[in-house]
């Protein structure tokens, strides 16, 4: 793992203790979920929002020290976002519940921010995502120990693989961004010949984890990215796009997880697959929704309080979205999601026009996962996530 050690704490000019909180947090954030999971039990707010809490007053130090970063590149993409998702807290029928998720909304900013006062070069760039490659270390640990046991942490008889995150998908979207982290640091730290090969050995270890996850939304959202980045930067990685799918075919369990949503609507033991069942919760909840909510929402957080009135499955449950556009449009109605919009289109194009193949790749790829998955509530992930566009976005500020 030498390739991937990090260098000294990075530090500012102005405030080198909280860059070293940074620094931290970025370390264990994603080995946190199991231990803030006994902090929070019964509902409670816990050690997770000790940690939201330093998250948002590290940038909010930072702003105080550089206000023209927040000024001048970060508001103009996040603060129509910020405010729709506030204003909605105004109607939610939990209030408290979504300014919760207002809070952690603010979070991704903050990550997002923080590298326009923590990265001054290239080198800088490169010690951040060493940081937090290492963050990788004890989930991949734990996800072997778990594949060599043959744990079903879900208990579902599917033995997906979820280490130290709270569920399968969360892990298999924070792989996929280390794979995004791994290119780039092939790409631009420019590795002598073993730490290269032992980079690419670390790409082929979180590859065969991804497939053992079980989360067909990040199979195709590291498809999708390595078809971005190979149109973009390296064509081979379009023929290891063209092969993925053959290879993927040949284990067993991902053949059947693909043709259970490849078959229609039911799986091979007759029951609804887990697709046509988000299908069928979407469009119950938009139908539920009337005119007056179009432009403003019901609240954030108001789709599961009010899923169980809309879902024709509903028994005695609540149900989350499992897609962040049909969440947002229910939540915070047309402005939301129209706010959502600007802010990705502002991110793809800076992106884009900073040359930076590799984020652009993995922004698209947060797009699709978005559209079949509960993306805005993955805390853990979303720093990790936001801080890379981020820093890749600095070059363009």
């Amino acid at each position: 793992m030498s390739a991937i050690a990090p260098a000294a704490a990075p530090g500012s000019g102005h405030a080198p203790l909280t860059a070293r909180l940074c620094m931290l947090l970025l370390l264990v954030r994603a080995s946190c979920d199991p231990l803030l999971a006994l902090t929070s039990e019964g509902g409670g707010m816990g050690l997770g929002a000790l940690l939201n809490a330093l998250m948002l007053l590290a940038a909010a130090r930072y702003a105080l020290l550089r206000p023209q970063v927040l000024m001048g590149v970060v508001l103009p993409m996040w603060a129509p976002y910020l405010l729709a998702g506030l204003a909605s807290v105004a109607v939610a029928p939990q209030a408290g519940y979504a300014f919760r998720l207002w809070l952690v909304q603010a979070s991704y900013c903050a990550a997002f921010a923080l590298p326009f006062w923590l990265v001054r070069d290239g080198a800088g760039r490169l010690r951040w995502l060493r940081i937090m490659l290492w963050s990788s270390a004890l989930p991949v640990c734990w996800a072997l120990l778990e594949w060599a046991l043959g744990v079903d942490a879900q208990g579902d008889g599917l033995y997906r693989l979820q280490a130290t995150f709270s569920h399968p998908n969360i892990f298999a979207f924070y792989l996929v961004l280390m794979m995004a982290m791994l290119l780039y640091l092939l790409r631009s730290a420019s590795p002598r010949p073993r730490r290269a090969r032992l980079l690419w050995a670390y790409m082929l270890l979180l590859l065969m984890l991804l497939v053992q996850t079980k989360t067909r939304s990040a199979w195709a959202g590291c498809l999708l990215m390595f078809v971005v980045y190979g149109m973009l930067a390296e064509r081979r990685f379009l023929l290891y796009a063209a092969l993925a799918p053959a290879l993927l075919l040949l284990d067993a369990d991902v053949r059947g997880r693909l043709l259970d949503v490849a078959g229609g609507g039911y799986d091979r033991d007759g029951n609804m697959n887990s697709y046509a069942w988000r299908v069928l919760l979407w469009r119950a909840g938009l139908r539920w929704m009337d005119g007056m909510h179009a432009l403003y929402g019901y609240g954030l957080e108001s789709f599961r309080f009010y899923s169980p009135r809309f879902f024709p499955l509903q028994g005695e449950d609540s149900w989350d979205p499992h897609n962040v556009y049909v969440q947002l449009y229910f939540e915070t109605g047309a402005l939301g999601l129209a706010a959502y919009g600007w802010l990705f289109w502002r991110l793809l194009r800076r992106l884009y026009r900073a040359g930076a193949a590799i984020a652009l790749a993995a922004a698209l790829s947060y797009l699709l996962a978005s559209y079949s998955d509960n993306m805005l509530f993955y805390l853990s992930f979303n720093w990790y996530f936001w801080f890379f566009v981020g820093s890749a976005a600095v070059r363009a500020a």
